[in-house]
């Protein structure tokens, strides 16, 4: 773990592996689109979905368990949004679609 305020994330919880899932939830939210709760500079240079996730809860601006939706609904949630890419993919597809030419011989 590369956070650096990794004694506060361990403090959080009783256990290494609840911690780790409680991050890897939340990268998952971010990745789906979810707003990070982090102020704009507090994650300037961090490209990792994982080290935001760590960063956020180091800040106390989420907490284990709260703003932390389920599983099911996040499989959900990323299911329709996988759905509205491909329609939107599919849309950009048939509009941009030529017929191709045939030679009259």
């Amino acid at each position: 773990m590369s956070e650096k305020n990794i004694d506060k994330l361990l403090g959080l919880t009783d256990s290494k592996y609840k911690l780790s899932v409680a991050i890897a939830k939340r990268a998952l939210q971010l990745k789906s689109g979810v707003n990070p709760v982090v102020a704009p500079d507090q994650r300037a240079g961090i490209r990792n979905l994982i080290t935001l996730a760590m960063r956020e809860l180091a800040t106390d601006k989420l907490q284990m368990g709260a703003n932390l939706i389920d599983q099911v609904r996040l499989d959900k949630h990323l299911a329709q949004e996988k759905q509205r890419q491909a329609e939107e993919l599919q849309r950009q597809q048939a509009g941009s679609y030529q017929m191709p030419e045939f030679d009259n011989d």
